[in-house]
């Protein structure tokens, strides 16, 4: 009780006039599968909503709570990649770019294409026992930040490119999926896409 009485005697109501961008997170409660949703307003470094659980219910009664008018001049909202929220976005914003966090961008790269490469090259060398053990068993590998690779793990990271063309063209597109958040000119992003059409070009999964 007492805390409350802090709070509301020390946090503000939001300018909602003044609030363009939201920016949206979730963590753990607790060990284990609990989780809550915090929004907040990243220009104004004001927290919005903190919410239970990660469902699309709690994106949808955010934006039912908000003033009259505010949804439509949101001009762009940062999320993970949970579908929940950007469908929820797109219903009630749909003027607002979505933006995505770099971090899980780059991970679910890792996750769904690097390793769906490792997979096919594996199953594409079935013939040959030893190379298909070792593609089998460098999932850990690929998918892990190389800086922290230990020395004679960075060796066999290498030798594990050096071998495989295709996982080759993959891992190194996502050192380029990383410099994305460095470009200020479009003409730089577009010059990116561009190159990075390439490995499908090839019948790479992208």
């Amino acid at each position: 009780m007492i805390d409350k009485m802090r709070l509301r005697a020390r946090v503000t109501e939001p300018d909602w006039s003044m609030i363009l961008y939201l920016s949206t997170d979730e963590f753990a409660l607790h060990k284990g599968h609990r989780y809550a949703v915090v929004v907040v307003d990243p220009i104004g470094r004001q927290v919005l909503l903190i919410g239970p659980g990660r469902s699309r219910e709690i994106a949808r009664a955010f934006f039912e709570r908000l003033p009259e008018g505010v949804a439509g001049h949101i001009q762009a909202v940062a999320i993970d990649l949970a579908m929940a929220y950007e469908l929820e976005i797109t219903a009630h914003c749909p003027q607002a770019e979505i933006v995505c966090d770099l971090f899980q961008v780059v991970a679910k790269y890792g996750r769904e294409v690097i390793d769906r490469v490792r997979v096919d090259q594996a199953n594409q060398l079935r013939h040959d026992r030893l190379a298909c053990k070792v593609l089998e068993s460098s999932q850990w590998l690929l998918l892990r930040n190389r800086r922290t690779l230990k020395p004679e793990q960075s060796v066999h990271l290498k030798e594990l490119l050096a071998a495989n063309q295709p996982l080759l063209c993959i891992y190194v597109l996502r050192d380029e999926l990383t410099r994305l958040r460095f470009y200020r000119k479009p003409a730089s992003a577009k010059e990116w896409e561009s190159g990075s059409s390439e490995p499908s070009k090839a019948g790479l999964p992208l």
